[in-house]
């Protein structure tokens, strides 16, 4: 069960921690939640920023509680930028005990079609990845303003990257598909290109399947004649083995980008997620 942090417990913390980060001059200081959020800051910063992520690498986003240490870091940080929309709910509770000049970005603030909905991975649609870097790069220069032009020349230069990529999933025949996923984290990337996702588990993907749900996805599997079943990395591929043994197709890894042990960045994650996905078409 998670631990739920009030506003007091945290305003202990910050005043009685250690590991208060010790600032550059002329660069702001910036934590990022977790690792796609602190890739799009490292894009959008880039020499200006000194930039860390609460979440370490390897560690499941959605379970993650910050320590005591990891509040007094994020009290002299200068920006925080977090994700939102339920995968990061712990930076939603501890921003209201930061200092007033510490200047906090929800990435996913103002986004299409986002109030509706409860899956969190909306960078996974290169659009929205494109709003989100938006963002961070807007907040950077109204923290920054003397750098305000290098942190929108940089986004510039990103955005025109995830435009290439954008029009490389356009054409590679991806509408119609049935993605069959471990996980049902790729919804908001289904959406973009016309893709159907049919998952195992749900969003959190915090519980196992029961013997009822795997035999049911084998079913399917078998119906539409699917090549492949997606699993994310993060999570392991057990779950995924055992269904691709059962029905008789490829178990095949597709990033959900919470994480990446080798700390790749995001165009170079979806240009390889598009090679994966041809497996199913």
């Amino acid at each position: 069960m998670k631990r739920k942090l009030s506003l007091i417990v945290v305003l202990s913390l910050l005043l009685t921690s250690c590991g208060v980060v010790v600032k550059q001059p002329d660069k702001l200081t910036v934590y990022a939640s977790f690792y796609a959020m602190n890739d799009f800051v490292r894009e959008i910063g880039g020499e200006d920023i000194v930039y860390h992520s609460i979440v370490p690498l390897g560690t499941e986003p959605h379970d993650f509680e910050p320590t005591a240490a990891d509040m007094a870091k994020l009290s002299d940080a200068d920006v925080f930028v977090y994700n939102g929309m339920g995968i990061d709910d712990w930076a939603v509770r501890v921003k209201e005990a930061l200092p007033d000049d510490v200047v906090t970005v929800c990435a996913s603030d103002n986004l299409n079609g986002m109030s509706e909905n409860t899956d969190p991975h909306v960078w996974l649609s290169l659009e929205n990845a494109q709003l989100q870097l938006e963002n961070i790069y807007k907040a950077f220069s109204t923290a920054d303003s003397k750098n305000a032009d290098r942190y929108l020349d940089r986004f510039m230069v990103y955005s025109a990257q995830i435009d290439r990529v954008q029009d490389e999933y356009k054409k590679a025949g991806l509408e119609g598909v049935k993605l069959f996923v471990t996980h049902g984290a790729y919804g908001y990337l289904c959406r973009e290109f016309g893709m159907e996702q049919i998952a195992l588990e749900g969003i959190a993907g915090d519980s196992d399947p029961s013997p009822a749900q795997m035999a049911n996805i084998v079913e399917q599997i078998r119906n539409e004649g699917a090549k492949c079943i997606f699993y994310d990395p993060i999570d392991g591929d057990k779950m995924a083995n055992a269904v691709a043994e059962e029905a008789g197709v490829e178990a095949v890894p597709l990033y959900t980008f919470e994480g990446d042990s080798e700390h790749r960045d995001y165009v170079t994650i979806m240009e390889l997620n598009l090679e994966q996905l041809k497996k199913a078409v």
